[in-house]
């Protein structure tokens, strides 16, 4: 009386099994697709803000006459409670313009005159902000300038947000 094979309940149940496991591992998979998109999309933003830090970066270690308003002619001036507004000379003399407007970073190499965006159109910037010390003349302080921003991408698979933060101290040619 001993039959070989399975009998319908052990099938139904194996099959049973057998399709969980695979609806797990298929829904692992997607799931990690789409974290890798996201992580691939943060990266992206980041990468074009790290950029955009460098660029101001370079340029104001060189620069001088530093000062964060408009309407601060162009006397060096100290904004210790910072502005997000960032003027100064570059190595060339030229006066550069540092600004955030309309959710993007701007500059301008013109004085003000026009002002190209350096931030890409898919990253909001909420915050940048720029602490100016030591930019008077004549007070001994080596002039250091930290460049706070926080920004953020929408993408499909939700919001990216970043806080970047780097000090900048100008280099001032050897007596």
């Amino acid at each position: 009386m001993h039959k070989k094979g399975f009998t319908l309940l052990e099938m139904i149940v194996a099959i049973g099994v057998f399709s969980v496991a695979v609806l797990i591992a298929v829904s692992s998979f997607l799931n990690l697709e789409s974290v890798e998109k996201k992580v691939q999309a943060g990266l992206e933003v980041q990468t074009n803000l790290r950029f955009a830090l460098e660029i101001m970066a370079k340029e104001i270690r060189t620069g001088t006459s530093y000062h964060c308003s408009a309407d601060s002619g162009t006397d060096p001036v100290s904004c210790p409670a910072g502005l997000d507004y960032f003027v100064f000379k570059n190595a060339g003399g030229s006066t550069i313009i540092y600004r955030r407007n309309s959710d993007r970073i701007e500059k301008s190499s013109d004085g003000g005159a026009t002002f190209q965006p350096l931030t890409a159109s898919n990253v909001k910037v909420e915050n940048l902000k720029f602490y100016a010390v030591g930019a008077e003349t004549g007070d001994d302080i080596q002039p250091r300038i930290i460049i706070n921003m926080k920004a953020s991408a929408e993408t499909r698979l939700g919001q990216n947000a970043f806080g970047f933060q780097t000090m900048v101290s100008q280099r001032k040619p050897a007596p």
